[in-house]
C-alpha cells in the first residue's frame, strides 16, 4: 500500500466528523453562557451555530456543486418583518438558486443576540459561513456566493421547498421566567 493513501484516508475521515456544536444557557444564577458542552442543570438551552446546516430532505436531490457551497459556507439571512430590503434580500437568493436558513429578528433580546453573532443589529444581514454581509447590496452579495463557490445560476430542482423562517430565539411560551429568587406573586382568594 502507498505511504500517501492512509494519511490522505485519515483526513479525509476527520474532515467528514461534525463540527462541535454551539449552545448558548442560562446557569443557575441567571447568567448567559456559552460553549459546546453545556452543564445538566442549563435552563433556556438554545443551539445558535448554523454551520454545516443543510436541509435533509432536500439534500440528497441537490447537485454536488451546491452541496458542497452549502456545507463549507451555509447561507443564512437574517430579516424581520415589514423590512422592504429584507423582502429584495429573500427574492434575489430565491432567484439566484441559494438553499439559505431565514433567520426573523423581532426582539430586543435577539437583536442583542444578533449584535453578539454578526456585529451588527440591523437588517438584512447575510452570513456566508461567518462571513457577514451587511445590507442588501446586489454586486456585493453576488461577488460574496461566487467567492464561496455557490452556482451563479439556480440548480435547485423544482421539487426543493425552503425551510421556513425561524426566530433568533426560541419564543417563550407560558409565563415569564423570574430571576432566581425573586418569589412569584401573590394570588388572592376569590
Amino acid at each position: 500500500m502507498r505511504a500517501w493513501l492512509f494519511p490522505l484516508t485519515a483526513a479525509l475521515l476527520l474532515a467528514a466528523l461534525p463540527a462541535s456544536a454551539q449552545y448558548r444557557w442560562l446557569d443557575g444564577d441567571g447568567r448567559v453562557n456559552y460553549g459546546d458542552q453545556p452543564p445538566g442543570d442549563a435552563r433556556d438551552l438554545t443551539r445558535i451555530d448554523t454551520r454545516g446546516r443543510v436541509p435533509d430532505e432536500n439534500a440528497a436531490a441537490l447537485p454536488f456543486e451546491l452541496r458542497r457551497a452549502m456545507s463549507q459556507y451555509p447561507a443564512t439571512l437574517y430579516t424581520a418583518d415589514a423590512c422592504p430590503p429584507c423582502d429584495t434580500a429573500r427574492v434575489y437568493l430565491r432567484r439566484r438558486g441559494v438553499p439559505f436558513l431565514e433567520i426573523v429578528v423581532e426582539t430586543e433580546d435577539e437583536a442583542a443576540e444578533m449584535r453578539r453573532r454578526v456585529g451588527v443589529d440591523s437588517v438584512p444581514v447575510l452570513t456566508l459561513g461567518r462571513t457577514p454581509s451587511i445590507g442588501f447590496n446586489e454586486p456585493a452579495w453576488s461577488l460574496a456566493l461566487d467567492a464561496a463557490t455557490y452556482p451563479a445560476q439556480s440548480q435547485l430542482p423544482l421539487t426543493y421547498r425552503q425551510e421556513p423562517p425561524q426566530p433568533l430565539l426560541p419564543r417563550v411560551s407560558g409565563p415569564a421566567q423570574r430571576p432566581p429568587g425573586e418569589a412569584a406573586p401573590a394570588t388572592s382568594p376569590r
